[in-house]
């Protein structure tokens, strides 16, 4: 089970259910995974959207997330968290 960071608990955006659901996966990616997913075309057009924004970007990047554990995509959850 993966401690949740701070950052992510204090966000005010997950749930109780989310966050035990991102704690669930026996690890986080690798670095090399993240920076591969951070070119994927969805995601880099919502990075794109908050260039100069980054709290706004990082809102967006949670409620991506959000979809993503709806779906039951945890991994992906994950990295969309840690671009």
């Amino acid at each position: 089970m993966i401690v949740i960071p701070e950052f992510i608990k204090q966000s005010a955006i997950f749930n109780e259910e989310e966050l035990r659901q991102l704690a669930s996966i026996a690890s986080v990616p690798t670095a090399q995974e993240i920076d591969e997913f951070q070119y994927e075309p969805d995601v880099q057009e919502l990075l794109n959207a908050f260039i100069g924004d980054e709290q706004s970007r990082l809102t967006h990047q949670f409620l991506k997330a959000k979809e993503y554990l709806k779906n039951g995509e945890f991994m992906e959850a994950w990295k969309i968290i840690l671009i």
